[in-house]
């Protein structure tokens, strides 16, 4: 019997069975489960474009890549993916660090403390050239 959170179902859950993921085109590029690191990928699409004179992505789509990114690797401490609706973002913190350049950003996520009912991730996000341009940190809940 499969492993319940298998790196396949983490990207059927990451690319297909979230919604905003999928008008996002979040990507999984990368997962380990065991030491719950998980990294995603998306490419900026004009509608992404916050300041339109500097070609720059807004900060809601820096923000909501790493929400999302962090609730998937959040999930990776469960002991199984059916219970990925019951993670909640009850805090969330965003550092930008500076404008994005080209054409796609890279979240990478770490579970920090993984508890009873809380969850800890760190997610660092870099733009196409690979320099660092945000820095999340958030904390969800988990009904068990």
């Amino acid at each position: 019997m499969p492993d319940p959170v298998s790196p396949d179902a983490i990207r059927t859950m990451v690319e297909q069975l979230v919604p905003f993921n999928r008008f996002l085109g979040l990507e999984l590029e990368s997962v380990d489960v065991e030491a719950g690191r998980l990294v995603t990928r998306l490419a900026l699409r004009p509608e992404f474009v916050g300041n339109a004179l500097r070609d720059m992505p807004h900060g809601g789509v820096v923000s909501a890549l790493i929400d999302a990114t962090a609730g998937a690797a959040a999930a990776l401490s469960l002991d199984d993916l059916a219970l990925a609706d019951r993670v909640a973002t009850i805090d969330m913190r965003v550092d930008y660090l500076r404008a994005a350049r080209g054409g796609e950003l890279r979240a990478s996520a770490q579970v920090m403390r993984s508890g009873r009912t809380v969850i800890v991730v760190r997610t660092d996000v870099t733009d196409a050239s690979g320099a660092l341009v945000a820095l999340g940190s958030n904390a969800f809940h988990v009904g068990r």
